[in-house]
């Protein structure tokens, strides 16, 4: 062998050595995994900040996630910037989108916490909802805004309406997030599941009834999503009752006459002050 040969040998023996032993970043042990390069996403440190810093009847503890997990919350926001969606089936691009969805809320308003509203970080001063239209998620390389995510991403690919009890806008009037993140391999059951606990919650639907007149009384957003209501679920009152508890279907159904009322909606934070 030439001293020539004998160098590139050695060369390359040097650089599988090093690489074995030194790994790239990426690679390194403990290092997060890319999510595209998953089958599904990882959404366990989502997981935690919810079973640490969350309770449906309650809200979410922004103070104590922004003063001992911001990071964790931080490292999961990149994370999940990566995800290639395309690599997805469909029930894991909807529940990769809801998760994104609510876990962008709340790095949001753990961003610019504290507030009293997440309407406070809007700019415009009138409606002060323009924090749904900036370019704020970072995502692939761009950055996107909660409003594309709920309307072109889930809304107009999806056509469900159960999803406005899975997304959380971080007012108190909101349905709770799902103390758990949503997963492809049950995302319809948890949709179900999400209707139902709200609607059939304190805060959700309640039927009065008055001669042959039923009134429904429930969440506004029902009445701002009315189309998808009317045209994904088979009409309001129809998707009300199959979610609603048997004794108030049978309430409207008894009625010859039933009348949806809407309730207010309260966009103070959902903080949990402990």
């Amino acid at each position: 062998m030439t001293v020539t040969w004998r160098r590139i040998a050695l060369g390359i023996a040097i650089s599988v050595a090093t690489a074995l032993v030194f790994p790239e970043p990426s690679q390194a042990a403990g290092a997060p995994k890319p999510a595209s390069a998953a089958s599904t996403p990882d959404y366990s440190a989502w997981a935690e900040i919810l079973q640490k810093h969350y309770d449906p009847a309650r809200g979410m503890d922004y103070a104590g996630l922004k003063a001992s997990d911001a990071a964790k919350l931080g490292r999961l926001r990149a994370v999940m910037s990566l995800v290639d969606v395309t690599e997805l089936s469909r029930n894991e691009q909807l529940a990769f989108w809801i998760n994104l969805y609510n876990i962008s809320v709340v790095g949001i308003v753990v961003d610019h916490y504290p507030v009293d509203s997440i309407r406070d970080i809007s700019t415009d001063p009138i409606i002060r909802l323009n924090v749904f239209k900036k370019d704020l998620i970072n995502f692939n390389g761009r950055l996107i805004s909660l409003d594309h995510i709920e309307h072109e991403m889930i809304r107009n690919v999806f056509r469900d309406p159960r999803i406005h009890f899975a997304i959380n806008c971080a007012a108190r009037s909101c349905p709770p997030i799902r103390p758990e993140p949503f997963v492809g391999s049950k995302v319809d059951a948890q949709l179900d599941d999400q209707a139902r606990s709200f609607l059939s919650g304190p805060h959700g639907a309640r039927v009065e009834s008055e001669g042959n007149t039923a009134t429904i009384h429930t969440t506004k957003i029902m009445d701002w999503f009315k189309d998808d209501f009317e045209s994904w679920g088979g009409g309001s009152v129809a998707f009300l009752k199959k979610y609603l508890p048997p004794a108030q279907v049978a309430t409207i159904d008894r009625a010859s006459k039933v009348r949806i009322e809407y309730d207010d909606y309260s966009w103070d934070l959902n903080e949990w002050k402990r």
